[in-house]
Parts: C-alpha cells; structure tokens; sequence
C-alpha cells in the first residue's frame, strides 16, 4: 500500500535534510505505529506521504513514494486525497463547515455525487464512527473527542485505502482513547484500511499495535514487532519515546526481561525480587499550608446557554503545591481554569487569590491556554520570552531556554516551529514573569518523552520556588508523578479531591471521570501489595534480589 524508497527532504531554510534516505514498506490492511521525539521529521514524512511536499520550489525532495504500487509524483493531488486520508494534530486545522452532516459530505459533494447518495453515506460513515445521530449537531457544540471522530469521518467518506493519523488522540481523556484506537482497530479489521498512526504516546497505544516504527534525526532507528522494541531500542528518552509503565517497572528493578504483560512482569518480580509487603518508606508529604486561591460555591453558566457548566465548585490551593485537574472532555475543567486565568467571572460564588479578586492580581498569574499557538506574538522565541517584559535579565532568559531545550531556536520565527516546540515557548514567556499562580491547560500536549521531562523538570523548580501550579490534563501517568494533590471532575461538579495515590487507585472514581486503570495498580494487586500507580511506588515494596538485565 505504502512504498519510500530512499526519500531525503530538505527545507529550503534549513541547512541539512530533515528527511535522510528513508526507506519503508507498508503492506495493505496493516496497522503501523509511527514515533519519535519533536523534530524529527515524523510531520514532514506524512506530508511527503500526502503529496503535500511536491509544490514547486518548496524544498530538495529525492527519492520515490509509491501508494498502491503507483508513483505518488505522477498521481494529482485530488488522485492522492482519495487514496489517502489524513487526519492531523488538530482537528480544528481540518473542519471548517458549520453542521456535521455538511462537514462529513463536503469531499462527496466536491465530486459531484448526487444530495440522496451523500445523504446515505454521511449516516453510514457517522454510525461508523460513533456519531449517528449528530448530523444537524453544529460543529461547535461537539466534545475534542468528538471532533476528532467528525474529522475522521470527513476522510472516511471517501473510502480511502490508507489512513494516516497525526497525534490523533493527544487531547482526549483515557477512557476516549481507548474507544478511539478501538474504532481504529475495527476500520482495520472489518474494512480492510490501512492505518499509520504518529504518537508520542506510545504507553498508551502499543498494545493496540503489531508493529512500530521509531524515528530519529530524520532516519529509522527502528522498525519490527512493538513487543520487541524495548528490548531492543535502548535509551528511550533520547528518541522521545513515552514507554509503558510496565516496561519501565522492568528497567527500574533490573529485571531479565523487559515486557508490557501483567503475567509476565508479576512472574518477573516474584521470581528475581524480593517483596517486602510491610516495609514500604511513606512518600514525603509537601508543606503546603499557605493558602492562595479559594474558590467557595463556584457556578458558572455561559452566555446563551440553558444551564450551567460548573456547579457549586469549592477548593483551595496552597502555595508551592501541585495540583492535578482531570477528568472527562467536556467536564467543565478548561472553564474552571479560564475562570482562575480572569477570562471569566463566576455566575455566583466567590474566587478569592492573594486576598483579592483575581482580575485585580492578573499580573501574578500566568497562563498556558489549550491552544498555545494563540499567545505567541512576537517574531522569534526571544522576543516572545522578553515581550511585556524588558526588565528580565538576559541570563534568565537563556536558562530558561536552555531548560525548555529551545536554546538552538532563540532567532526562530515561534509559528514555524513543531507543536511541541510552540507549546514549550510559550511556556517559557509565562515563567519569565515569575508569576505566583500557573495555569496549565493540557501542557504535555504533543510532548515527546525528553521534552515532558523537561517540562517537569519546570513544574518541579517553579514549585520549589513558592509558585502554585493547577494543571489540566488527561495523562494519568503524569498526574500520578508529580502531583501533590488531585481533583477529578465530571458534569461540572467536583466529585475527587485527594491524594494521586488514593484518588487514582479508586475505580469508581476513574470511571465517572472518563480515566482508565493505572496499569501498575494491576501488577502491585497480583502481588498483593497496597495500591501502587507509579514505578517509585512499586519499589518501596519491591527490590532486586537476582541482577538481571539492564
């Protein structure tokens, strides 16, 4: 289905290739795992794939794509789009009509087929997807999840041969990824499609892949069985790859094997470790008792709308802590956030920050919306980080990009970096200014393994420093590692607010906010230890005993 032969591709502004003789096979009807850290060429190769390198002068390309044993340089783009349908990072980039049923026809009614035929085809695709029903529904009103399936939809329409995905799932909660990569699996299986899926998240997604492919610096590094790639991969931080927790449990207690299966990791453990079930060291609990935001019977309804989206909210945030906000799309917590980040005022209740109203401290909050790319301003990453914001000392502003691993790009233009890169400058812009309250909504949002850990790194410092950070996400993993405290969402309403270590192990409590089970917290109930949901947390109770491989 899919041919590269020794592709290299080089921007007309960069010096060396971004593309270096790639070479892939992608048979029909398989399901491919695509990764690699920010930059390393994973975009460009799908849009090489997608015809969308050919225009003229657009750069250097060498080499031969063939789709359907067909050379994709003799094929128009309108041949391309039919045989090919892509789904990018965001689906706002791709939807622009102002129903679903408009939206889902569009590709049809452009080839001319008649209004009953799409009629008939849009329903069938929706159904497909999980949207049957929604064709009068307004764009606007659907979920992230749901925007993603109604732009999966609008390629789907056309009965494309191979589907390429571009971190298709980044912004969903766990319980929508599952069904997301579940509806993949089945237009795999029933329908005979090809997929290529890119994804920093390759701990949530491999077991739903056979095969992955990992890039780096513009090459394969490697390409075979997911189920051996830890083995064989080594350092994967340096190529940007979020392992699963299992595989990690593996590295962190030297086990003979590293392996992704419950059975297999707990047979591991309990014939090469020692278990000491009573003896676990407690986590060291954060003095956090300065209090700075309270938030007392919060409601909020939105202009127009026939209710509210928050009710009865009430919560404190303490300085110096770390606070996790989750829970299902749709919940309510981007509108909580809006309200702490003064672009809102609560329809009843009180919000009080510092002693005060937080428009009247605005200058001692930062910041990062959901859509990063909409706060940068400037013309190079310098300037975003010292925009507003002169007085800030030039060494400041190189340690914070040499932390943000932006110092290589300072004189770049932000909106032509990588989403990732787009996100950490902005984040950058917020921490020159030193605020007392961060606000971070879905910050590991396209985030590769090294950069997520960067941006820890940042939480971790801004905290120890007196600042107060409340983050929304959707990654368990990450909540679970550096959170102090966690609350969960669902239908405006605060229905968690608790430790990770308790709030997370508690399966109703995942199940009404749209998460999914720790994977660890199966492996430490298989070896009857207390709930555990992080690899540290495991090793209290767990200690090598036979050295195995590293």
């Amino acid at each position: 289905m899919l041919r590269i032969s020794n592709v290299s591709y080089r921007y007309k502004t960069r010096e060396f290739p971004t593309l270096k003789h790639l070479s892939l096979h992608v048979a029909e009807g398989e399901m491919l795992l695509l990764a690699g850290r920010s930059g390393c060429g994973k975009s460009t190769l799908i849009k090489a794939v997608s015809g969308l390198l050919n225009t003229a002068g657009a750069g250097e390309f060498d080499g031969k794509i063939y789709l359907n044993n067909r050379d994709s340089a003799e094929m128009t783009p309108e041949e391309i789009g039919l045989l090919v349908g892509t789904v990018y990072q965001s689906p706002d980039d791709q939807l622009f009509a102002m129903t679903v049923a408009d939206e889902v026809g569009f590709a049809l009614e452009n080839q001319g087929f008649d209004e009953k035929i799409i009629a008939v085809e849009v329903k069938k695709v929706l159904e497909r997807v999980g949207l049957a029903g929604f064709e009068q529904n307004s764009i606007h009103t659907l979920s992230g999840g749901q925007r993603q399936r109604l732009a999966l939809a609008s390629v789907l329409v056309t009965q494309p041969k191979l589907l390429v995905l571009d971190e298709p799932v980044s912004q969903m909660n766990p319980q929508g990824v599952e069904a997301f990569l579940k509806l993949l699996v089945s237009l795999n299986r029933i329908y005979g499609i090809t997929i290529i899926v890119v994804e920093h998240r390759v701990n949530e997604l491999a077991r739903y892949f056979p095969r992955l492919a990992v890039m780096f610096d513009g090459e394969f590094i490697y390409d075979g069985p997911v189920d051996l790639a830890w083995g064989k991969i080594g350092s994967a931080e340096k190529y940007g790859l979020r392992e699963p927790q299992k595989v990690k449990l593996c590295r962190f207690l030297h086990l003979s094997r590293v392996v992704d299966e419950t059975g297999k990791v707990v047979d591991l453990v309990k014939s090469e470790c020692k278990v000491e079930k009573n003896s676990a060291q407690n986590k060291i609990k954060k003095d956090c008792s300065e209090v700075i935001v309270t938030g007392k019977a919060i409601s909020y309804c939105y202009p127009g709308s026939a209710g509210d989206t928050l009710h009865e909210i009430e919560f404190e945030l303490y300085k110096g802590e770390i606070v996790a906000l989750m829970g299902f799309n749709g919940a309510g917590k981007s509108t909580l956030i809006n309200l702490l980040g003064g672009l809102a005022e609560p329809s009843s209740g009180e919000l009080n920050f510092l002693g005060g109203s937080v428009s009247d401290k605005a200058h001692e909050i930062g910041y990062l919306r959901q859509e990063p790319d909409l706060m940068l301003l400037a013309d190079s990453v310098w300037e975003e980080l010292t925009w507003k914001n002169k007085k800030v000392e030039k060494e400041v502003v190189w340690e914070l990009l040499e932390k943000l691993k932006l110092e290589n790009n300072a004189d770049d233009f932000p909106l032509a970096l990588s989403k990732g890169q787009r996100l950490r400058v902005v984040l950058g812009a917020l921490l020159a200014r030193n605020p007392k309250l961060l606000l971070l909504d879905e910050p590991t949002t396209g985030q590769d393994q090294q950069s997520l850990e960067e941006i820890k790194k940042l939480i971790a410092y801004f905290s120890q420093g007196g600042g107060c950070i409340l983050f929304c996400t959707h990654d368990i993993e990450l909540a679970s590692e550096i959170a102090d405290r966690v609350l969960i969402m669902a239908n405006g309403k605060l229905i968690a607010n608790g430790a990770p270590e308790f709030v997370l192990s508690d399966g109703r409590i995942l199940s009404a906010g749209g998460l999914t089970v720790p994977p660890l917290l199966e492996v430490s109930e298989a070896l009857l230890l207390p709930k555990c949901i992080t690899v540290e947390g495991v090793g209290r109770y767990v200690s090598p005993s036979v050295v195995g491989r590293l």
